[in-house]
């Protein structure tokens, strides 16, 4: 027999199984290599022991003649047989892929089909009636490789923002010694800006300082004047000199005049004058 030869290209990274003269429908076969392509190896050996309980239908898409609707899929079927074979062949290639040194948890099934065999007669008293044969070949890769590549790439992006850093950094040192010159040139104009204004101040002060002294000689002046009227004024009124009690009395006794008859004398003047 010569050597059977895979459809799909393989690697160190890589293992591998077929299954010769499998006694399973070739159509069920395609069915079930359709819905576990492309799954994780554990997540496919799931899959087959619940069909094989028959826990979970397997959806037929393309062969549906004779299958049954079933609830969230449409068309399928238990094929029990052909899952238990195909279980057999992945554990298969699982022994390969841990023989080869890979990690049996990241492996993922890349390729699988089923093609169909040649045709053999049954013996006995069922002959003329041809057997089912399929040929079912897996190929499954361990994905850490393009895990490790993301991470090559992230570290080469990482990279990169910290060179971008770095030369802000850079441009940042070289900017601030001109910052620095523009703080102290606007310092220096800062300060010497009150300086001015202080001056400014100053000979505002003095001139509202001497304005004041040049008006408080006139509102002087105003007041002198204003007082020297009322002087002029109490000069002119005549001051009736009246003689007190106690003048009447001494000039009695100078005179030794009873202080009565010059009171007397001087209402009768009153009267007369009248």
């Amino acid at each position: 027999m010569s050597q059977y030869k895979y459809s799909a290209i393989i690697n160190e990274h890589r293992a591998r199984a077929v299954g010769l003269l499998m006694p399973i429908s070739t159509k069920q076969g395609i069915e079930i290599c359709s819905l576990i392509r492309g799954k994780n190896l554990q997540k496919a050996r799931e899959i087959l022991n619940e069909v094989i309980d028959m826990k979970r239908p397997i959806p037929f898409k393309r062969f549906t003649e004779g299958a049954g609707h079933k609830h969230g899929i449409g068309p399928g079927k238990y094929p029990v047989k052909a899952c238990r074979e195909i279980l057999k062949l992945v554990n298969l290639v699982e022994a390969n892929a841990q023989h080869k040194g890979l990690d049996t948890s990241s492996l993922w099934i890349i390729h699988i089909c089923a093609k169909k065999g040649p045709k053999s007669w049954h013996y006995g008293r069922q002959s003329r009636i041809a057997m089912k044969r399929t040929h079912v070949e897996i190929v499954v890769e361990e994905k850490e490789i393009k895990k490790e590549k993301k991470k090559d790439v992230v570290k080469e992006k990482q990279s990169e923002v910290i060179k971008k850093q770095e030369e802000k950094k850079v441009k940042e040192v070289k900017e601030k010694p001109k910052e620095e010159k523009s703080i102290a040139q606007k310092t220096e104009k800062v300060e010497k800006k009150p300086e001015v204004k202080k001056q400014d101040i100053k000979t505002e002060q003095s001139q509202e300082i001497k304005k004041p002294a040049e008006e408080k000689p006139a509102e002087a002046k105003a007041e002198n004047n204003i007082e020297e009227k009322k002087d002029d004024v109490k000069k002119e009124q005549p001051k009736e000199n009246v003689p007190t009690a106690a003048e009447l009395a001494e000039k009695a006794k100078s005179k030794k005049v009873p202080a009565t008859n010059e009171l007397t004398k001087k209402k009768e003047s009153k009267v007369d004058k009248k």
